[in-house]
């Protein structure tokens, strides 16, 4: 009878063993679970801010683009003008 008791006594032993280790993974993946979250939200705020900063850069863009058109209407001018100037030197 004491024998049975031994085997008892030793298996829940085991199984208390058992159980810290499943408590000690169940803590770990926790730990790990709530990283996951925190990087998931640091990701999702940069994406929720992707459309202003999309915005800004269009605007950006366009404004430059303006700049662009702006300096090469002048370089136009400015070749005319040139040619004008080189005939009326030539011509005197």
């Amino acid at each position: 009878m004491e024998d049975k008791f031994d085997l008892i006594l030793t298996a829940i032993k085991e199984l208390s063993s058992e159980v810290s280790a499943i408590k000690s993974d169940v803590h770990s993946l926790k730990e790990g679970q709530e990283r996951i979250e925190k990087r998931l939200d640091s990701i999702d705020s940069k994406i929720a801010g992707i459309p202003d900063s999309y915005e800004n850069l269009e605007n950006f863009v366009g404004k430059q683009q303006r700049i662009i058109d702006e300096l090469s209407a002048r370089s136009v001018e400015h070749g005319v003008e040139i040619k004008t100037l080189n005939r009326m030197v030539r011509n005197q």
